[in-house]
């Protein structure tokens, strides 16, 4: 089986980063390199309601297109193998489960730099990704 590094991108500077930590892991392990952005689901009944099932997904790959530009225009300049995947849901579950499916060696993600307080308040990807994955996490921290 082959094996991959999981790297989720959101569009960020500092998922930028954390791409290239990952681009440099995976050339050094000779792994796949997987990348992965997590769009919201929008599945609500009031959405439901008024807003089109198919304009609800053309408004996620936009969003993911726009996510994953930069990511691509890197990867292109790179000679790394990698695949693309846009998820849908809680980034912490769906970047859990697509790890755990693919059984990734590592999983790469920037830190927003939240600190403490907010993170603990608002939730952070970075610190479910921890708690949820059976595999070792790389967190690029965001530069000062």
């Amino acid at each position: 089986m082959e094996e991959h590094i999981l790297v989720a991108v959101d569009g960020s500077e500092n998922a930028l980063e954390a791409l290239k930590e990952a681009v440099k892991l995976a050339e050094v392990m000779q792994c796949k390199l997987t990348v992965v952005n997590v769009q919201l689901s929008f599945k609500t009944i009031h959405t439901k309601l008024y807003i089109k099932e198919d304009v609800i997904k053309d408004y996620q790959k936009e969003l993911f297109d726009n996510a994953t530009k930069t990511a691509v225009e890197y990867l292109q300049t790179q000679g790394v193998d990698y695949e693309l995947k846009m998820l849908i849901g809680d980034p912490v579950q769906q970047i859990s489960q697509v790890a755990k499916e693919l059984e990734v060696r590592y999983i790469v993600i920037g830190s927003r730099g939240m600190g403490l307080v907010k993170g603990t308040v608002l939730g952070s990807v970075s610190n479910g990704i921890i708690h949820e994955a059976k595999v070792p996490v790389l967190i690029i921290p965001q530069k000062k």
